[in-house]
């Protein structure tokens, strides 16, 4: 099974994966905003590279998540 068609149905069964999946778009969208604005004070370079650590975090959560689910399904 591809981690994609995993991601998907763990989005659909499993509400803290779907958690997770959620966080990580809101912060994308977030990340997304910062870097969209052409003058950026330190206070918001500085968020900006929280809001990329937090989503490398969620993201390998959600990564040992799906191997973990596949592992399971076979």
């Amino acid at each position: 099974m591809e981690d994609q068609k995993a991601k998907e149905i763990l989005i659909e069964q499993d509400g803290a994966f779907k958690t997770l999946f959620l966080r990580h778009q809101e912060l994308e969208e977030k990340l997304q905003f910062f870097l969209k604005k052409k003058f950026k004070s330190e206070e918001e370079l500085v968020e900006a590279q929280n809001i990329k650590k937090e989503k490398l975090r969620l993201k390998d959560a959600m990564q040992k998540q799906i191997c973990a689910f596949k592992k399971k399904t076979g």
